[in-house]
């Protein structure tokens, strides 16, 4: 069965856009890449290991593709953790997969004041390796976690699958830049080559 991805980006930075994107993936033995090496737990199958060092490895992850690619990593934040854990223990409880009807506004009820803000979601994927390598391999998702706009990163894992989509388990990641602050970076040409894989 396919695997569904969506991805949305909200941007309040005087250019509001919103992009919504559904991508069907092939099933997760597509992606698989050996460049990942120096992340640990990044093959380990969710509910093997404790959510907190899944969480580790998808900020790992993630972190590899923007150094690979000339951009600064992107800091965790509790904040954008709670609001992806949130969100993927929302979806998980209603059987749900979308990014409601406005996200931002889930990041700024816990507390973080953002100017920037992007979220990936996805289910089906079993080990942080693949989860990421399917967002990379989509250009909406890849732009995200690519954004020389963004600073901070919070991941939310749950290893239930949302019924209907196939697999097990489901993901969100939070994506933003604190109000004031400048953006880490002014490099757009690794987002702008999305998607990689």
């Amino acid at each position: 069965m396919p695997v569904f991805v969506k991805q949305r980006l909200l941007s309040t930075l005087g250019l509001s856009a919103a992009v919504l994107s559904c991508a069907v993936l092939a099933p997760p033995a597509l992606a698989r890449s050996h460049r990942h090496r120096g992340c640990a737990h990044a093959g380990a199958a969710v509910g093997s290991i404790s959510r907190q060092a899944l969480k580790r490895a998808v900020v790992c992850l993630v972190n590899q593709q923007r150094r690979e690619r000339g951009l600064p990593a992107l800091r965790e934040n509790k904040r954008l953790d709670r609001s992806a854990q949130g969100w993927t223990n929302t979806m998980v409880r209603h059987d749900s997969f979308t990014h409601g009807s406005n996200f931002a506004a889930r990041i700024s009820a816990v507390g973080f004041d953002w100017s920037a803000a992007g979220e990936n979601i996805a289910t089906g994927f079993s080990t942080p390796r693949q989860v990421v390598a399917a967002w990379m391999a989509s250009a909406g998702h890849c732009q995200n976690i690519l954004s020389p706009q963004f600073s901070q990163l919070g991941t939310g894992v749950d290893r239930k699958g949302v019924r209907g989509y196939g697999g097990p388990s489901t993901w969100t990641q939070d994506f933003a830049l604190p109000m004031g602050a400048r953006a880490p970076s002014h490099n757009s040409g690794p987002a702008d080559g999305c998607p990689y894989g």
